[in-house]
């Protein structure tokens, strides 16, 4: 009797108890619910405390800390939540999402993974583990893993701006076919959380460009026009700042600048946004007046820096490019702030007053086209170094795999400016022309293999495709473009940089010129030196030029002769000539 008594008693003493804490449970979930995290923290702590069996407060305590920061703690109580429950995809997306902070990508991924075993149609997981894949620059799985996410939800946020960035890495353009649609998309209507560069080398459309960088610039940054930067200094006072002053096209051709900038009137300011040196670095470290690294600061921490050096122009060096801070230009650096060199377009906001640029890259009609005055250079608005060299070492086809008898296209570009188009194009000019073959610039494994298998979907055998490999040097790189008989453009994103190195190496290039701005920089360069026969109006134009080339060689060698004499005294090769030009204009934006 007594025995069967006690046993009564127990259980509804744990009856009581058990209901006791599930009081206190519901209490620390109002609390939670409420935000006020203290004292859900002290209820879940003290039923921890307490043994009570019911594991979900677990994982509410490691919510409160995820909420306030305390990632560490947070881990933990995620992973007590999953001894009790280990098919809760929840507490694996969270794990994840915490590593994924921590920039432990592997471990971040092996979480989404096993969460997305449990819960295999969350689109925000795929998207979140594309997210760790592209940090770590596994772009296969980063890509599939978003398409996954687009395809469960077509307006997730972000998704399809990085299918559109990420794509062309690999020459992946499964989805190439709605990249137009989804821009008009981001203009209507649709937030646009990109970067208004991957959409530039579509179909070269000023007034769209200038529509999508004015919505990227308005949802983005706050200008601060209220300031009012006046500045009396004995010389002028000019501040470059960007994350590419290392071995960069944008460096490359800007440091003879830097050394050039007459300082008896100019004081010249580097503010480097990457810490990421090399022998550029170094020489460009030599000849700034000061050279200053603010990379991790913030941005009220560089703005105030960057305005106790009291410059007078802050000239932009990357517009939407990698790694760029236009923030800070929108709470004004200077009294005078300028995009140029870095990014072939318009900002569409109010940041920067001006864009240099030359009148065959903008003509004065196409000015509206653009949120910034543009400022005239004379010839163009590209700087060169010529003090670089081409080396002169003796080589032959032969020292690069290359076919002798062959008509030899080059096309050293970025991966990012080969689109399908370009691709059909490309290769309309191999099937045309027998003896032809394509010398391209390699690319990652992946892109070499998409590549290739795109080439033979458009009936281009393997053996008209050659790939160079990244050289020691420049002077190596260059002195190689002798081996080709033509240099071959991107649209409607032309080379820039790559082109007119390309020139400099005594390489015609054909190109297509279109509206936009970044279409039009080979043909501004080709127009300076009275080689407008090489630039086309359209497809059929171009696949024209270069069949006359291919049966005329003696007009291809009157090119290549006359390069040869355009570079001793042509004004686009001339650094001296450009800086004076240059500080021209920085002159007449003070007066």
């Amino acid at each position: 009797m007594s025995k069967g008594f006690g046993s009564k008693s127990s259980k509804k003493k744990k009856n009581l108890k058990q209901f006791y804490f599930d009081k206190q449970f519901a209490e620390g979930k109002k609390y939670f619910f409420a935000k006020d995290y203290l004292k859900a923290e002290l209820v879940f702590l003290n039923l921890e405390d307490s043994g009570y069996e019911n594991p979900n407060f677990l994982e509410y305590l490691a919510n409160i800390y995820l909420s306030n920061g305390s990632n560490e703690k947070a881990i933990i109580y995620f992973k007590k939540a999953l001894e009790k429950n280990q098919e809760n995809p929840d507490l694996y997306f969270n794990l994840g999402t915490i590593y994924f902070k921590k920039k432990e990508y592997k471990i971040s991924i092996s979480f989404y993974l096993q969460g997305l075993k449990f819960d295999p149609d969350n689109e925000y997981a795929y998207s979140n583990l594309a997210g760790c894949y592209e940090e770590i620059l596994d772009y296969i799985n980063a890509i599939k893993n978003y398409k996954k996410a687009f395809l469960l939800n077509k307006n997730l946020l972000q998704v399809r701006e990085k299918l559109i960035q990420l794509q062309p890495k690999i020459c992946d353009w499964s989805f190439y076919k709605y990249f137009e649609e989804w821009r008009d998309d981001f203009i209507k209507s649709t937030p646009f959380e990109g970067e208004p560069l991957t959409l530039i080398n579509l179909e070269g459309d000023p007034i769209k460009e200038l529509k999508l960088a004015r919505k990227f610039y308005y949802s983005n940054f706050k200008s601060n026009k209220r300031i009012e930067l006046i500045n009396q200094n004995k010389k002028i006072k000019v501040g470059y700042i960007s994350g590419d002053f290392r071995l960069h096209p944008v460096s490359i051709l800007l440091a003879r600048v830097i050394e050039l900038h007459d300082r008896s009137k100019f004081e010249i300011y580097g503010y480097s946004l990457k810490k990421e040196e090399d022998e550029m670095t170094l020489r460009l470290k030599k000849t700034f007046d000061k050279f200053v690294y603010i990379g991790d600061y913030t941005d009220i921490e560089s703005i105030n820096l960057i305005r106790e050096d009291n410059i007078n122009i802050a000239v932009d060096l990357m517009g939407y490019t990698k790694n760029a801070r236009i923030n800070l230009f929108a709470k004004r650096l200077a009294p005078k702030q300028i995009n140029f060199l870095g990014y072939p377009g318009t900002t569409g906001g109010d940041a920067m007053d001006y864009l240099i640029a030359d009148e065959n890259t903008i003509p004065m009609e196409y000015t509206k086209f653009y949120s910034e005055k543009i400022l005239y250079m004379p010839n163009t608005f590209m700087p060169f170094d010529n003090t670089i060299k081409v080396s002169n070492k003796i080589i032959s086809r032969k020292t690069y795999g290359l076919p002798e008898d062959k008509f030899i296209l080059a096309a050293f570009h970025r991966i990012e400016k080969i689109n399908p188009n370009v691709f059909d194009l490309w290769s309309k000019v191999l099937n045309r022309l027998d003896n032809s073959v394509l010398w391209l610039q390699e690319p990652s494994s992946v892109a070499k293999e998409n590549l290739i298998l795109e080439f033979k979907e458009r009936g281009i055998s393997v053996d008209k495709i050659y790939f160079a490999k990244k050289t020691k040097n420049l002077s190596d790189h260059l002195l190689r473009h002798k081996l080709a008989d033509v240099f071959i453009d991107t649209f409607f994103y032309s080379s820039h940089s790559t082109g007119l190195l390309a020139l400099w190496a005594e390489l015609p290039i054909v190109t297509i010129r279109g509206l936009n701005f970044a279409s039009r920089v080979v043909p501004s360069f080709l127009e300076n030196l009275s080689m407008h026969d090489l630039i086309a109006n359209n497809e059929n134009h171009f696949l024209r030029i270069i069949s006359e080339l291919y049966e005329k060689r003696d007009n291809l060698t009157n090119f290549k002769e006359k390069l040869l004499i355009e570079k001793k005294k042509n004004k686009i090769f001339n650094s001296e000539f450009f800086v004076r030009e240059l500080e021209k204009l920085y002159y007449s934006i003070l007066d």
